[in-house]
């Protein structure tokens, strides 16, 4: 038996990143969708498709407590450039913190475990309210990534990855066409932006999360991990 992924990875097989994005928040889950935004380097495509669609999209920033002041100026200034009327920014539950983080260095022994307060359990909360969600994915960006299709099922949600299959060229074209500016620390070096303590600038152009919890085998938030658990977030 197929699943609704794959019936929605067949039927959309040959539409535009604009088409999949357009066909998902107008038909197939009307009202039922979010985009769980970085705000980081590329983010902007999708929020400028957002904009072109439906400006009352809900979007949602996981706000850790640790991103980088040059995040928060280009959230704002994404937000009001592309006018956007549904954004909202959720945060750690505070005794979550206070319990397992109150020293907010938990990143430094276990970069698992803090993202698992700061990011997973936060949104897993809020994803509650919809049946589907936008992520900015692109098997371009390797690693575990390199695989992932347009649809995926994950904890009985379905993720959309409008820019699963575009190249680097689509990427920076677009920022061109759409006169749109790039993130502050993009200019800097850095091509995938996190959190402070666990992004560093990209050491291998051929993979651009390569600045990512360097040194470390961890290459992912855990967002995408489906029942997210530290062995998993540990595979290489």
């Amino acid at each position: 038996d197929k699943n609704l992924s794959d019936i929605l990875n067949e039927n959309y097989r040959d539409l535009s990143p604009f088409q999949i994005l357009e066909n998902s928040i107008k038909t197939d889950f009307k009202n039922k969708m979010v985009y769980v935004c970085s705000f980081g380097t590329e983010s902007a495509i999708i929020l400028h498709m957002i904009s072109r669609i439906d400006k009352s999209l809900p979007v949602l920033l996981l706000n850790t407590n640790f991103l980088f002041e040059e995040t928060i100026i280009y959230k704002n200034y994404l937000l009001k450039k592309l006018d956007l009327k549904n954004f909202k920014e959720i945060y750690p539950d505070k005794n979550d913190l206070k319990v397992n983080d109150s020293k907010n260095s938990l990143w430094k022994s276990d970069p698992d475990s803090c993202c698992n307060i700061r990011k997973v359990l936060p949104l897993k909360k809020e994803l509650e309210n919809y049946s589907a969600w936008v992520s900015g994915r692109k098997a371009y960006h390797e690693g575990e990534r390199k695989k992932i299709k347009s649809f995926e099922i994950l904890d009985e949600k379905i993720v959309i990855n409008p820019l699963a299959n575009v190249e680097k060229d689509f990427v920076n074209s677009y920022f061109e066409n759409n006169k749109i500016d790039r993130h502050p620390l993009f200019e800097k070096g850095y091509l995938s932006i996190g959190c402070i303590h666990c992004t560093e600038k990209t050491f291998n152009s051929a993979d651009p999360r390569s600045g990512r919890w360097s040194n470390t085998l961890k290459t992912e938030c855990g967002i995408h991990y489906s029942n997210y658990n530290k062995n998993n977030a540990k595979k290489p």
